[in-house]
């Protein structure tokens, strides 16, 4: 008995000692590998979850050949966002154009540990109606319809992140920074295929409750500034789940900045996760919820084209 207490103790420290040299040695890993080594191994660990890092912005992006291409939109996505300690503002902007109704949404918030902007593209197979539109499956274009966007997020009055792509899907997440939807407002261009296209669309902004002198549009082009919704918004149903999500938003935030201290850069965070504490890693990344987020996606699919 005299000696249990001594050799668990003794135990103890040793492991103490091989958890602080390990740590170390992987700060000292990742502190000598080059930039470009970096990079290519954080993006070959994000490309199947259809990301990839921008060095020069310390953002994530969306991939053009995402797997999330293949499932496309449906609302229940964001009525069930919460859920995912996600809490954004949304603008679901509907028009008819070339026999679809298609559907252009913006959406700016708090993803988890990260602030972020996206836009997205969608159409339905047929001109549907306005009562149809909560039930309807909007899939994704096909690259030759694709417009080209461009997005400057603005926290607080000050321009963080701006990015522009030909997309079916752009989006610009910070990691480790926290936001309330309010506090953020996304400039939004868009490039159509057409004209008409853009004709469409803005009248559909004016429908929806823009007003013209938020509204710039020459030609196939237009752009106007994401600030205060004007669509209902699925997170004013639930108010409360809404803020214990932004609750665990912001512990989760503290204990990342805590545990991956000896760095800054995000790049270096995340391969010190990676390198250090892989749970946490792929907790990050959700390695563990994305056949279970399939499955759900294919479930809403079966249910959606019964449904039309």
């Amino acid at each position: 008995m005299y000696l249990i207490l001594p050799a668990i103790l003794l135990l103890l420290i040793l492991c103490s000692f091989l958890f602080v040299f390990r740590r170390k040695c992987i700060i000292k890993k990742i502190s000598c590998m080059p930039i470009i080594d970096k990079m290519c191994l954080l993006n070959k660990l994000l490309a199947p979850f259809g990301f990839q890092y921008i060095l020069s912005q310390d953002i994530f992006t969306s991939c053009l050949s995402a797997w999330q291409r293949d499932y496309g939109y449906h609302q229940i996505y964001d009525k069930k966002a919460p859920h995912f300690n996600i809490v954004f503002d949304c603008e679901p902007i509907y028009f008819d154009y070339n026999g679809c109704t298609w559907l252009l949404e913006f959406w700016k918030g708090q993803y988890g540990i990260n602030t972020g902007a996206e836009i997205g593209i969608y159409k339905a197979d047929r001109i549907i109606s306005c009562q149809e539109r909560d039930r309807t499956l909007f899939h994704t274009v096909e690259d030759c319809e694709l417009p080209k966007f461009a997005l400057t997020l603005i926290k607080n009055g000050d321009p963080c992140v701006y990015l522009e792509r030909t997309h079916w899907w752009l989006t610009a997440f910070l990691m480790g920074d926290y936001s309330e939807p309010c506090e953020l407002c996304v400039e939004y261009d868009i490039t159509f295929p057409s004209a008409k296209m853009c004709d469409a669309f803005v009248n559909a902004l004016l429908n929806a409750g823009y007003t013209s002198e938020c509204i710039s549009a020459c030609c196939a082009a237009a752009s106007f500034t994401f600030s205060n919704p004007v669509t209902p918004q699925p997170a004013s149903l639930r108010p409360l789940l809404c803020r214990f999500a932004q609750w665990k938003n912001r512990m989760f935030l503290r204990l990342y900045r805590w545990a991956t201290r000896p760095f800054c850069l995000t790049l270096d965070r995340l391969l010190y996760l990676y390198e250090y504490m892989p749970f946490a890693f792929r907790h990050m990344i959700c390695l563990k919820n994305m056949k279970k987020k399939r499955h759900k996606r294919r479930a809403l699919y079966g249910d959606s084209k019964s449904s039309q």
